[in-house]
């Protein structure tokens, strides 16, 4: 049959359709109308220029990821999992000074990417994931606090050298970030400091024959997230990595877009790095099996240099099941920990691997079928990759460390809704929730607070909306405060002492000595001065109140993902 093309770039992608066997799109063009094929033209340029090697190559591989995954083939067939060789940060020992002290100043040489490309749906949130508050006490955003902590650590290691944040975003979230950034004067960070990349969408599969899905009713492609490995290529598109290792930067931290706890450990975790000449450092915690979060392992075969990876969840079975099963210790732990994506890069050698690689990082496909025979897909399924898969870039891994935290001291996840979180908590297991992860951080700051001398003291667990919470005071430590557990040491003098019914927020540079608190207390300092704040008794009892709230209420959404509203702030004591 004749078909009249309406310029030659429609034919050009015609024949590439063609060639790719998408004979359903070809027999769908000739139904719309010029300004909707010149549309779907426009929209396959921007596939095949923003995918490396175009839709050639991503069908081609897609072909091949698909047949395997029918056929069940096991992508770690012949490698033998051992666990890692792990170096621990306790900050309950000695140690612990030794390693931040070591680490803090190379916060002034390092560069942080946020990978922040997901809404809050699961969570029940509509908007973006950053602009949830972390906390209802002082209402602070999660892209807020990252912000401040990055300032923080310039002020004190890089006063006279901005430290650079890149945010990778996607098409759900560009826009969004951009107005919580304009909006918020940049949370006090100069516009030039922050970069934000933008990753594109990939073509959405039909079937194992790797038919691109179309959107119901129009002539578009159906297209869907990549993955956040997309930012190493991002990185080495913009010329990000290597404009920081021409200015001598040292290290690069990768973190999740809901991870508040990770820039406590930063320091320490940075010692680590530097004291093991790591060229790869991935942050681990005490993972027991069962749990839905990766586990690093260090992958072995005959001939071939063992590869520290992390493997998915999903994949573990698998792995384990020729080589014995997986291991716990006394307490129930796998000897292999689990990943909380966050890492650290020597930037000298990511850059010399990105300008090889391009940063194309090796991808998966996870289709979820309709039945048992594997031929049809619930829903379309596309390629994926995935940040952490970075070692298989590299030809020795013998520098790629891992470095295991106690998760109380660096990780807590933001991302299941109420009823899920419930679920979760009923089975054991973490439940990840707005409100879990806005007590993870009081119990964090309330524990550096005893860490530094200070008596807080512990309450029993209380519930909120079904979800169980630790009996802790609402601890606020802003950035400013201090970053290294040293530094807070010698802000404690004195006997410090706070009830469990307590909220406390202590924004700036503050000391405290012979201070009681049972009740909810706002201490200040102004930026770049010392306050000292000594012999406050604050007995009040002008308790902050977590209320769980009404069924249908008029709150709004960052509330109700918790469940509860803070009650009486207007009553705290403000220093």
């Amino acid at each position: 049959m004749e078909f009249n093309y309406i310029n030659d770039d429609e034919k050009l992608f015609h024949d590439l359709l063609g060639r790719l066997e998408q004979t359903h799109i070809l027999e769908e063009i000739p139904k719309h109308s010029t300004e909707e094929r010149q549309a779907f033209v426009e929209q396959l340029k921007k596939l095949n220029t923003t995918y490396p090697g175009g839709l050639q190559a991503y069908f081609e591989r897609a072909r091949k990821l698909l047949k395997e995954s029918a056929e069940d083939v096991n992508p770690y067939e012949g490698f033998v999992p051992k666990p890692p060789p792990t170096e621990n940060i306790d900050f309950r020992s000695q140690t612990i000074d030794e390693l931040e002290e070591i680490g803090a100043p190379e916060l002034g040489n390092t560069a942080f990417v946020l990978v922040a490309g997901g809404l809050g749906e699961r969570l029940g949130y509509d908007g973006i994931k950053v602009e949830i508050p972390i906390d209802l006490i002082t209402e602070t955003c999660f892209l807020k606090y990252y912000v401040r902590y990055i300032l923080a650590y310039q002020r004190r290691y890089s006063p006279s050298r901005p430290i650079p944040l890149a945010i990778m975003v996607s098409d759900d979230t560009h826009a969004l970030t951009l107005k919580l950034l304009e909006g918020n004067n940049y949370f006090g960070m100069p516009k030039e400091q922050i970069t934000i990349m933008k990753q594109e969408k990939v073509p959405a599969l039909l079937d194992n024959d790797a038919h691109f899905a179309l959107v119901p009713g129009k002539l578009e492609i159906e297209t869907k997230p990549h993955g956040h490995g997309d930012v190493h290529t991002l990185l080495y598109q913009s010329q990000l990595i290597s404009k920081w290792a021409s200015e001598g930067r040292k290290y690069v931290v990768f973190f999740q877009d809901t991870n508040p706890l990770i820039f406590r450990s930063l320091p320490a975790i940075l010692g680590v790095s530097k004291k093991r000449n790591f060229e790869i450092n991935s942050v681990v915690v005490p993972r027991k099996p069962g749990e839905a979060v990766g586990a690093l392992c260090t992958l072995e075969r005959p001939n071939a240099a063992p590869l520290t990876i992390n493997v998915e969840y999903n994949q573990l079975s698998s792995l384990f099941k020729g080589s014995g099963g997986e291991k716990v210790d006394e307490q129930g732990f796998s000897t292999f920990p689990g990943n909380i994506n966050c890492l650290v890069f020597s930037v000298p050698e990511f850059a010399q691997t990105l300008e090889h690689t391009q940063g194309s990082i090796s991808e998966f496909i996870n289709p979820k079928y309709a039945d048992a025979t594997k031929t049809k897909f619930k829903s379309p399924t596309r390629l994926e990759c995935m940040m952490q898969d970075y070692p298989k870039l590299l030809k020795d891994c013998a520098r790629v460390g891992v470095t295991q935290i106690g998760k109380e001291f660096c990780f807590s996840a933001c991302k299941n809704d109420l009823q899920s979180a419930v679920t979760k908590v009923k089975s054991g297991l973490p439940a990840e929730s707005s409100s879990s992860c806005e007590f993870d951080l009081y119990q964090l700051n309330a524990e550096i607070l005893r860490l530094a001398g200070a008596n807080v003291q512990k309450g029993e667990p209380v519930t909120h909306a079904g979800v169980i919470l630790p009996g802790v005071p609402k601890v606020v430590l802003m950035p400013e405060f201090g970053v290294t557990l040293k530094e807070i040491r010698n802000k404690i003098k004195g006997n410090v002492t706070i009830t469990p019914q307590s909220t406390v927020v202590l924004d700036g540079d503050i000391v405290l000595e012979n201070v009681n608190i049972d009740g909810s207390v706002f201490i200040f300092a102004e930026p770049g001065k010392q306050r000292e704040v000594k012999d406050l008794n604050v007995t009040g009892k002008n308790y902050i109140q977590l209320q769980d709230l009404e069924a249908n209420t008029d709150e709004p959404t960052y509330k109700k993902i918790r469940g509860y509203t803070a009650a009486n702030r207007e009553q705290a004591t403000y220093v």
